[in-house]
């Protein structure tokens, strides 16, 4: 579960800059000829928050007392997306941000989202709820939150269900290398003598240290070979 959490938090933050900010949320620049899909039509649908306040929305029961959606202002969403009414059991008026989210009951953030679609309806809801999880337990912020799930939610889903794995760099200290491809001037062994190219012992010296002349070997721990 922690690679899912850091995952999703990683794609949050990634995506920011393809979706809405949350100054344009609730403004709807387009009430017709709207298209849906998976995703709302955002000139329609740009989302529309009633609270950022994790506070508020991770208290038990929240969403049934603030939700309030009448049957007038589904048949406009409706009406807005070109489908007809009696065509309602096969869609859900779907909040883009969801109440738990934080999300408004303003047309703005209401859409048809279709049940019988790949990445349809019950699945955005099983995103919902399980970044409702992860604001509540502190793994994200609400508003960041509320940009993952506004924008291409989809995106969102597949990182949550199939999470790559976290990659890091790790930097190692070592005191041996072996041979490159070109031979530095000076080899220090692993006894700590400096070896000059030419020398009797050069081209056995396969781990090293290697350096750019005899004084920066010495400078460095060094010790010329015997005679």
């Amino acid at each position: 579960m922690k690679t899912k959490i850091v995952a999703i938090s990683i794609l949050v933050l990634s995506i920011f800059g393809a979706t809405p900010a949350l100054a344009t949320f609730g403004i709807q620049t387009k009430t017709s000829h709207c298209v849906a899909g998976a995703t709302p039509d955002t000139a329609c649908s740009p989302g529309a928050v009633l609270t950022t306040n994790a506070s508020i929305v991770c208290v038990s029961g929240y969403t049934k007392k603030v939700r309030d959606v009448t049957t007038a202002t589904k048949k406009k969403v409706f009406k807005e997306y070109g489908i007809a009414w009696s065509a309602r059991s096969n869609y859900e008026v779907d909040h883009i941000i969801s109440l738990e989210l934080g999300g408004s009951n303003d047309i703005s953030n209401l859409f048809p989202e279709a049940y019988n679609i790949d990445n349809g309806a019950r699945v955005k809801d099983t995103l919902e709820n399980y970044l409702h999880s992860q604001v509540c337990s502190g793994a994200i912020s609400l508003t960041d939150a509320q940009k993952a799930i506004s924008g291409d939610w989809t995106v969102a889903y597949q990182a949550w269900k199939n999470p790559k794995p976290a990659t890091k760099t790790i930097q190692t200290k070592s005191t041996q290398t072996t041979a490159p491809s070109t031979d530095p001037a000076v080899k220090k062994s692993t006894t700590g003598i400096c070896h000059a190219k030419g020398t009797r012992y050069y081209s056995q010296t396969t781990h090293f240290t290697a350096y750019n002349s005899v004084a920066d070997c010495l400078a460095n721990g060094g010790r010329l070979p015997a005679n």
